[in-house]
């Protein structure tokens, strides 16, 4: 009588597959919509400059071009301004931060993030109630083309709420115990060997 014996396990030839990261924050989400908006601000800006270009050679005439490419201008930098703090893109003093030790850093940057959140604050605050009296009032631009003035002092607001949002959370991050997302970025360029910023 034969007894069939269990069969063998087969080796795993597959490796073992890590979890699946959790998905983006909804912060994270916006202010990449942010910077994506951001973008197509500075693409719409070179768009338009060579259709300006072009204009100067050609009879047809393009009205108003300094005008949008101002407004565009300052919508970009003011989109990316909370996907830019986030990723360590604004310039930092970093000399007195890597001289003390872990401890008294952290004390550092809370006390840096404290004011930048309260002048990110006071901008949003400043920049809404501008916006909120021009569109009350129905101030207009002065330019070739007449637009109302909060449209695009809009997208500014809009930054600096990002921005407000972005410092709030590495502001909680600090307060919780954990290194800023700026800092991680920092030392995982230095890791990587990217000295060009600290040059």
């Amino acid at each position: 009588m034969f007894v069939s014996k269990p069969a063998a396990r087969l080796p795993q030839l597959l490796p073992i597959m890590p979890t699946a990261p959790s998905s983006k924050r909804w912060l994270d989400r916006l202010l990449d919509l942010f910077a994506v908006l951001g973008a197509l601000c500075i693409l719409a800006v070179c768009v338009i400059m060579i259709l300006m270009s072009l204009s100067r050679e050609t009879s047809v005439i393009f009205k108003g071009g300094d005008d949008i490419v101002a407004w565009l201008c300052a919508a970009s930098a003011f989109l990316i301004l909370g996907q830019t703090f986030q990723h360590g893109g604004i310039v930092r003093v970093e000399m007195l931060l890597g001289a003390v030790g872990p401890r008294r850093r952290r004390v550092l940057e809370l006390v840096s993030l404290t004011v930048c959140l309260a002048f990110a604050a006071y901008a949003a605050w400043a920049l809404g109630t501008f916006a909120w009296q021009s569109w009350e009032i129905g101030d207009v631009s002065q330019g070739q083309i007449v637009i109302p003035l909060w449209i695009p002092q809009s997208f500014a607001v809009l930054g600096c709420v990002g921005f407000l949002l972005a410092v709030a959370d590495e502001w909680l991050r600090v307060v919780r115990g954990h290194k800023p997302r700026y800092q991680v970025a920092h030392e995982e360029k230095l890791a990587a060997g990217d000295f060009g910023e600290t040059v």
